[in-house]
């Protein structure tokens, strides 16, 4: 009967400890996804305003007049 006793301790240290793990894995997963989308979104957020820093410095030399930010006329 001992040796049913030890399986079963055996078995649940085992399910215990690879659920723990895969639950740290996925939180460490999803920790690295959130910190990969926010660089790129900075990195996309700069670039962006490169683009309107230019469009609006082209639209100067031309002589044309600025957009309007809600109209975008």
């Amino acid at each position: 009967m001992r040796i049913f006793t030890w399986i079963g301790r055996v078995t649940e240290t085992l399910v215990v400890g690879g659920v723990t793990g895969t639950v740290a894995l996925t939180s460490r997963l999803l920790d690295g996804t959130i910190r990969l989308v926010g660089r790129s979104s900075e990195r996309l957020d700069a670039k962006l305003g490169a683009l309107a820093q230019a469009s609006e410095e082209r639209r100067r030399r031309q002589g044309r007049r600025p957009l309007d930010p809600i109209t975008l006329r």
